[in-house]
């Protein structure tokens, strides 16, 4: 059997060692207009993608609206979920950069080509969210001692002293999985796509670019909170819009980010 060369190794070596640039940190604005000018090319397209994800995350609300510690959980778990949902945003902007006209025939089939390590990221991605919700209702559980607490108990959590530290815990828990998530995911679908690389090299690239540029990522995730926020605020119709924008702004970040 042959042996790799010493090139192989060495391209091997490359691609699985992507270097990271150092961005300034109001460069997430930049990512931001790039975004805006990537959906004004292609806003047909644009707002399928922008339309499905908004239907999606106003169908999960409408479901379990009645039970609010569930409601909060998918909506913080369709976040954690997002950077896989605009995969196809990626690869569109993919296209646009090089010059080809964004179709949804070529977003799939570079998705086609990349499916493995897609799959296995969004499976990652996918066990957070459940044990995101899974840890959501233990929490709620524990304060009420039933599994199914009435509305009413939620909005008493408001008015006293355990009930802000059980709500502390909450976004608390909630805020270091979102964060951890972030690290890992920030750049990580867009150099799969585009560089082929496994998923375990993917998210490393992921961590590396964001601690290589807290400043520009702190701001970048601000800026991805508040523009969800104003999105589920407009009654999910916002989504239509800021969704894809964002995912466009994500593949231009992991370009600026990534030589």
């Amino acid at each position: 059997m042959s042996t790799p060369t010493a090139e192989m190794q060495f391209k091997q070596t490359a691609i699985d060692r992507l270097e990271i640039n150092k961005v300034d940190s109001s460069v997430p604005l930049q990512w931001l207009s790039s975004g805006f000018n990537d959906f004004k090319r292609t806003p047909a397209l644009s707002l399928l993608y922008g339309l499905l994800f908004a239907s999606l995350t106003a169908g999960v609300f409408l479901l379990v609206m009645n039970v609010p510690w569930y409601a909060v959980a998918y909506l913080t778990g369709l976040v954690v979920m997002g950077p896989f949902m605009a995969s196809g945003l990626y690869a569109a902007s993919r296209d646009m950069q090089q010059g080809h006209a964004a179709t949804i025939d070529s977003s799939l089939r570079l998705l086609i080509k990349r499916s493995t390590n897609l799959a296995l990221f969004a499976t990652l991605l996918a066990l957070v969210m459940a044990a995101w919700v899974r840890i959501s209702a233990l929490l709620f559980a524990v304060k009420f001692n039933t599994l199914n607490p009435s509305i009413e108990a939620y909005t008493s959590l408001f008015s006293s002293a355990e009930g802000w530290i059980t709500l502390s815990y909450f976004v608390g828990i909630g805020f270091l999985l979102v964060t951890s998530v972030f690290v890992i995911s920030a750049v990580a679908i867009p150099a799969i796509l585009d560089k082929d690389v496994d998923f375990i090299t993917a998210m490393q690239t992921s961590y590396r670019a964001v601690t290589h540029n807290p400043a520009a990522m702190t701001l970048w995730a601000v800026i991805i909170v508040a523009m969800t926020v104003v999105g589920v605020m407009t009654a999910f119709v916002g989504l239509a819009v800021l969704f894809p924008v964002l995912g466009y702004a994500t593949w231009h970040s992991y370009r600026s980010l990534v030589k």
